[in-house]
């Protein structure tokens, strides 16, 4: 892990090898700081993020103004059942795993995943001679 640290409780802005970085870090360059030892979420799969409802709820949409009965108001795709979306939303999450993997892409987030041993480091009190 590395400890992250920024100038308040709620905005790490500076990434560091280790804690005594860090604690000098806090102290000559940001006058006090909160400095925690963090995981940043590096690798977040894209395919979580798809959902088998919204995309069947869009496709009817789209493909009604397509292909829909102007005088009618029935869906252009009959409705699924719950098994068979969830087929569609693995089958689906399995190829966008697949895409991302083969691609080498690497999705960053900026909130830490796990993070512990958050202290406030004040400032180097030097007295003036």
């Amino acid at each position: 892990m590395t400890s992250p640290l920024g100038h308040d409780e709620e905005r790490y802005t500076t990434e560091c090898d280790s804690r005594e970085e860090a604690v000098q870090i806090a102290k000559e360059e940001f006058e006090g700081a909160y400095i925690v030892e963090a995981i940043q979420a590096n690798n977040i799969r894209l395919s979580e993020y798809f959902d088998a409802t919204t995309f069947m709820e869009n496709a009817d949409e789209n493909a009604w103004n397509d292909h829909g009965d102007p005088e009618g108001d029935g869906p252009v795709f009959e409705t699924t059942t719950p098994d068979q979306g969830k087929d569609l939303e693995a089958m689906v999450r399995a190829a966008i795993d697949a895409w991302q993997t083969k691609h080498s892409l690497r999705f960053k987030g900026w909130r830490f995943s796990a993070s512990r041993n958050e202290e406030y480091i004040p400032a180097d009190e030097t007295e003036d001679a």
